[in-house]
C-alpha cells in the first residue's frame, strides 16, 4: 500500500487533471445535452469518437497506475520477505565468536557498545547486517559505536545467542565469561544480577 501511495503522490499534478478530464468527458458523454444546450449537444455528436478515445486514455491511466501499484507493493513485500529470511539465517548461523560478541550487548546492558571495527568478529557482523555503525570511530581509539540491526533486532534472542531466562549454574556463567571478547567487554565483576533468580534482561 505504502508503494502505491507513493505512485499517486509522485504523479499527484497529473491525476488532478485526469480526474478532472475524466469527469467532464464522463458529463459530456452522459448527460442529456439536447436540453440543456441544443449547440454543445450537436458538438459532442460530432466529437463522440474522440470523447470515447479520451475516457479510454484516462481510464487506461488510472489502471496502469494501480497496475504499477499492485506489482510495486508485491515485489517490495517479497524483497522484505526475503531479506528477513536472509537475516534469520544469518542469525542461526553465527559462530561462537560472533555470539559472544553479541551477547556483550545484554550483559553490559547497552544498546550501543564502543567497538574496534578492524576486528574480524565485528567486522564479520558489519558485513552480514547484524550490526551497524552509526557514528565515526574515535581517531584515538579506534573505536566506533555500533548497534545491532533493526533487521536483525528479532531474531537476536537469547537462545539465538547463547543465554537463558533461567537460573544459571556456575558452570553456564563461567563459561559465557571465559567467551567474553577482551575488545568489547568491560572490565567489572558481572552483576549479581545475572548469577540466577531473576532471569537476565536485555539492554
Amino acid at each position: 500500500m505504502e508503494n502505491q501511495h507513493s505512485i499517486f503522490a509522485a504523479n499527484k499534478t497529473l491525476n488532478v487533471i485526469m480526474l478532472w478530464l475524466f469527469c467532464v468527458t464522463l458529463a459530456l458523454l452522459v448527460l442529456p445535452l439536447e436540453s440543456i444546450s441544443p449547440e454543445l449537444a450537436a458538438q459532442v455528436a460530432a466529437n463522440k469518437t474522440y470523447l470515447y478515445l479520451a475516457l479510454i486514455v484516462e481510464v487506461s491511466n488510472f489502471l496502469s497506475q494501480a497496475i504499477i501499484g499492485f506489482l510495486s507493493s508485491y515485489f517490495h513485500k517479497r524483497t522484505v520477505q526475503q531479506e528477513r529470511e536472509e537475516m534469520k539465517n544469518t542469525v542461526a548461523g553465527l559462530d561462537f565468536a560472533e555470539r559472544a560478541l553479541l551477547r556483550e550487548f545484554v550483559l553490559q546492558r547497552k544498546s550501543v557498545l564502543y567497538l574496534p571495527e578492524s576486528e574480524p568478529t565485528v567486522r564479520s557482523l558489519l558485513e552480514s547486517g547484524v550490526l551497524n555503525v552509526i557514528a565515526d570511530a574515535d581517531e584515538a581509539t579506534g573505536r566506533a559505536p555500533v548497534i545491532i540491526t533493526k533487521k536483525a533486532r528479532p531474531f537476536i534472542t537469547y537462545r539465538a545467542i547463547g543465554l537463558t531466562r533461567g537460573k544459571m549454574n556456575e558452570e553456564m556463567l563461567e563459561q559465557i565469561m571465559n567467551a567474553r571478547p577482551d575488545f568489547a567487554r568491560e572490565k567489572k565483576p558481572m552483576p549479581r544480577a545475572y548469577r540466577g533468580g531473576g532471569g537476565m534482561k536485555a539492554a
